[in-house]
């Protein structure tokens, strides 16, 4: 496939379970280092407590060494409380809705964990 575009896939955080979430952000940092992929990250409802929480901060560190700034819902974050967790982790506050729509202009294929 010399020559192709690489993809664009958007992993769309809304769990707060581990278990279900690391396999999507371990999928990620994959896709960038060994496919070139143009990736983003994007932690969502209860997917924002798991980001400020702290259970997945070598998924967070391996997303940014990487080079995808993981992002999450500012809106999210007020809601539970979660500004100090979250300024204390490498995400970068976001209104999600905005995010998803680039998403969507953008040809991103989206995928939920």
């Amino acid at each position: 496939m010399t020559g192709a575009e690489p993809a664009k896939v958007a992993f769309l955080v809304l769990s707060d379970d581990p278990a279900r979430a690391v396999p999507g952000l371990v999928m990620a940092t994959r896709m960038k280092v060994n496919r070139g992929a143009d990736v983003a990250v994007l932690f969502f409802g209860p997917g924002v407590r798991l980001a400020a929480g702290g259970a997945v901060d070598g998924e967070l560190d391996a997303l940014r060494d990487a080079g995808i700034v993981a992002k999450a819902c500012t809106a999210n974050v007020e809601q539970y409380g979660l500004g100090e967790q979250a300024a204390s982790r490498p995400l970068e506050l976001l209104a999600a809705g905005a995010e998803v729509e680039r998403f969507a202009r953008e040809g991103y294929t989206v995928l939920s964990f």
